[in-house]
């Protein structure tokens, strides 16, 4: 995940052109966003090239969760200043969320060449390069990212990541066990380790590493869909079901926990349910699913 407090510290000892953009910098780090954004777009209007305005602006306006305005913002901050990291790394972020994985991987992949580059910028591209479907080209650069940043458990998470998706599931444990040894705390781990395990059919082995998973990240559906699956596997469907059901109260409009549902309530034999939940997924299934939907943990967003 892009390292917010360091952004913060940067916009705090950044040299302000402008009293406007010292004024938009403060509210930026004091969480007064509103604020933000009418001052600070104030100080690109005044100076249309400056790098600070339009990169704090940029930033504001994804705190406030408009991506396509921090996009055309953040372009801007990259074109007046190509070699600033974090304006980069933010911009490929946004363009990760519309799924303009080209565009991102068009940023970071020089930028992974370049001898600074930081465990972030392999994070990201390893993630656009899967997320694009170029399965071979991420697992390059996982490898790459595990051999220069070998204490990092997002990478490692990465790597195991990769490796179960291949089948090589005792070579992924490896990794995700180291994983949990360099940070105990790390939830994406736990969701996978208990992944791979009801893979390879071992769903009473897998339901501690949900739980632990759910502790750490409570609203976390994919690993509320992966305990309700292994669950049902040891026969314990009234717990599966109630699983599903709070994965539905988390995240109403997707598609993949309204269809395990269904499944579920055909195997307790209510046919209404099952087939009301089936027509909600069909309708809220997107136009143009991923070829591989990167677990929600995982990413760097």
């Amino acid at each position: 995940m892009l390292a917010r407090a360091a952004l913060f510290g940067w916009l705090l000892a950044a040299q302000a052109p402008t009293s406007l953009v010292e004024q938009g910098t403060r509210a930026f780090a004091a969480r007064r966003f509103e604020q933000a954004e009418r001052l600070l777009r104030q100080a690109v209007e005044r100076d249309p090239r400056s790098f600070e305005a339009r990169f704090l602006l940029g930033a504001t306006l994804v705190e406030r969760n408009r991506t396509d305005e921090a996009i055309a913002q953040l372009r801007e901050a990259h074109w007046l200043n190509p070699r600033h990291a974090d304006a980069l790394k933010l911009l490929a972020a946004q363009y990760m969320i519309r799924r303009g994985y080209s565009e991102a991987i068009a940023l970071l992949r020089p930028a992974a060449a370049e001898a600074a580059a930081d465990e972030e910028v392999y994070l990201l591209l390893v993630e656009a390069l899967q997320s694009s479907g170029d399965t071979a080209a991420s697992f390059e650069y996982g490898q790459r990212a595990v051999k220069r940043f070998p204490a990092s458990p997002q990478v490692n998470c990465w790597m195991g990541y990769q490796l179960q998706f291949a089948g090589r599931y005792a070579e992924a444990k490896r990794y995700l066990e180291k994983a949990v040894r360099l940070a105990p705390d790390y939830p994406a781990t736990y969701y996978l380790l208990a992944d791979v395990l009801l893979k390879e059919q071992k769903a009473k082995e897998a339901i501690p590493y949900f739980r632990k998973a759910l502790e750490a990240k409570p609203d976390d559906v994919d690993a509320r869909i992966g305990f309700s699956q292994a669950l049902v596997e040891l026969g314990r469907f009234e717990e599966a079901l109630a699983q599903l059901q709070e994965a539905a109260r988390i995240a109403p409009e997707e598609a993949r926990v309204h269809y395990q549902l269904s499944r579920l309530y055909f195997r307790l034999g209510d046919e209404g349910k099952a087939e009301e939940e089936a027509a909600l997924s069909t309708k809220l299934r997107p136009p143009a699913p991923l070829i591989t939907e990167v677990p929600s943990v995982l990413r760097a967003r």
